[in-house]
């Protein structure tokens, strides 16, 4: 009986709805289930009905009731002192007959983030809901002010913080970040720049209200000092921890923002768990194509996309920080802040809203993160292709986190975008042991940003590194790639 009822006002089993029986007046809780419906995913109330445990009851309305019903709804949701926004339209309150009795069905889409907190009453602080599988739930003031920050189109990450000088941001990791930059646009104008100059251009600092120069929330963010960081945000907090099931070991491994022997910033919080994940994941020796050894795989860049996303995408005001734990196969990635899309948008891909935006753009300087929105496609797709468990994502309203669940396992080498290509597009369907070594030098360039002597050694078939080192230095007098760095730091780029 009740998949009929549902089929009949096409609702699946997993729908978001709520039945009220209204047999005495338009019930005053359906403004608090508004309220939560529009902050949250949408959903439909339905009017007339009695919902048991595994079963409905169609009870019904008479015109009459149908009538006033549809009358005092649009006179309160119209009246501003008692619901804050209407977001609906005409086609949204429908009449719908089922078991030849008649109900009120009132569809209510998800609001868009500009108009979030939709509210009961004048004060949000006490009128704000959001709904889980527990049903309406008051939001915290934490979490209204967060959906009152989301309204905004300018890029909040952009915005000037005026009481802090340079001196706030760690050397080291802007070092670290331009010499990465460099391997990965040779020739780009902007390496000519000194720091302050480079920082500018990627709006990690700029001019404050009386001229000098101070970081931008997203350039404390990504090269600050931990310390200075919680000045400006309180919670902030960046925590990796490997753990295991024996009680009497807490961890294995953990790393986080606090230490005080690192800049506890998120670009050097994603480069060392970046290095943890991808060793967690390690191609086995076995995978080798055509005489050299194929180390990353999709899987690779997935990882890298989740952690950057979380840390573009995370609400720094929030609680708990951004928690990444690894015991045995299972790896999670938790950030505060729900999406700013729906749930459908989100898993459809290409509508990406990043909260921080300039973030991912500096993310997206060095090659990690997708701005287009297809991030979580891409983690799919890897997943699917290892035959691994699908990744699961928790939208947790309550406690206002995304929570990403994986399960990693013994990576098998398929071909994909991370790894040297077996075909290549500017050279249709040819196959790799058909290119020379210098074409297959430059596609591991191309694919990774850098190679080192090791790594053309194992592409080229050397039993040596001499042997690759002459091949690069051929390469170079030929002006096809450039030497970087010294000793163990050298790496040939383009």
């Amino acid at each position: 009986m009740k998949q009929k009822i549902l089929n009949k006002l096409n609702l699946g089993e997993d729908h978001e709805r709520e039945c009220k029986l209204a047999t005495g007046g338009l019930p005053e809780s359906i403004w608090e289930t508004y309220s939560s419906f529009a902050n949250t995913n949408g959903g439909t109330i339905l009017l007339g009905i009695r919902e048991h445990r595994d079963s409905f009851t169609v009870e019904g309305l008479t015109d009459k009731q149908i009538i006033k019903y549809q009358k005092d709804f649009w006179s309160v949701l119209n009246d501003k002192n008692k619901v804050s926004k209407n977001i609906l339209l005409n086609h949204h309150v429908q009449v719908v007959e089922v078991e030849d009795k008649k109900i009120l069905r009132i569809d209510v889409p998800a609001a868009d983030r500009h108009d979030k907190p939709v509210y009961i009453g004048t004060d949000p602080m006490r009128g704000t809901y959001k709904r889980d599988y527990e049903g309406d739930f008051l939001c915290t003031e934490e979490a209204v002010r967060a959906m009152f920050a989301d309204q905004r189109d300018v890029s909040g990450d952009v915005e000037v913080l005026d009481e802090f000088g340079l001196d706030v941001l760690n050397q080291d990791t802007i070092r670290g970040y331009r010499i990465i930059f460099e391997q990965l646009h040779g020739g780009h104008p902007w390496n000519a720049l000194e720091n302050d100059e480079f920082l500018m251009k990627l709006r990690a600092v700029a001019k404050n209200k009386n001229g000098a120069l101070s970081p931008t929330i997203a350039g404390l963010l990504f090269f600050g000092e931990a310390y200075h960081i919680t000045e400006v945000f309180p919670n902030y907090f960046l925590d990796y921890r490997e753990e295991c099931d024996d009680k009497a070991i807490r961890w294995l491994f953990r790393t986080h923002s606090n230490e005080g022997d690192w800049s506890g910033n998120i670009y050097d919080f994603f480069c060392k768990v970046r290095t943890r994940m991808d060793d967690e994941v390690a191609v086995p020796f076995a995978n080798r194509r055509d005489g050299y050894r194929i180390d990353r795989v999709d899987v690779h860049d997935a990882l890298e996309e989740a952690l950057a996303n979380a840390l573009a995408h995370a609400n720094y005001y929030g609680r708990r920080g951004i928690i990444v734990v690894k015991n045995g196969k299972e790896l999670s990635i938790s950030n505060p802040g729900t999406i700013r899309v729906t749930k459908e948008e989100f898993y459809a891909g290409g509508n990406s809203d990043p909260r921080n935006p300039n973030i991912l753009k500096m993310f997206g300087f060095v090659n990690v993160g997708e701005r287009a929105g297809s991030g979580v496609d891409k983690i799919m797709t890897a997943w699917a292709e290892q035959n691994w468990k699908k990744p699961e994502f928790d939208f947790s309203e309550r406690s206002d986190r995304v929570t990403l669940k994986l399960e990693v396992g013994q990576v098998v080498y398929i071909p994909g975008a991370a790894d040297i290509r077996n075909t290549t597009e500017n050279r249709g369907n040819r196959i790799t042991k058909e290119m020379s070594k210098e074409d297959r030098i430059l596609d591991y360039i191309r694919q990774n940003g850098s190679i080192s002597s090791q790594e053309a050694a194992d592409i080229g078939g050397y039993k040596s590194k001499t042997g690759a080192r002459k091949l690069l230095d051929k390469m170079i007098e030929k002006d096809l790639i450039k030497k970087t760095g010294n000793g163990p730091a050298t790496k040939y780029v383009i």
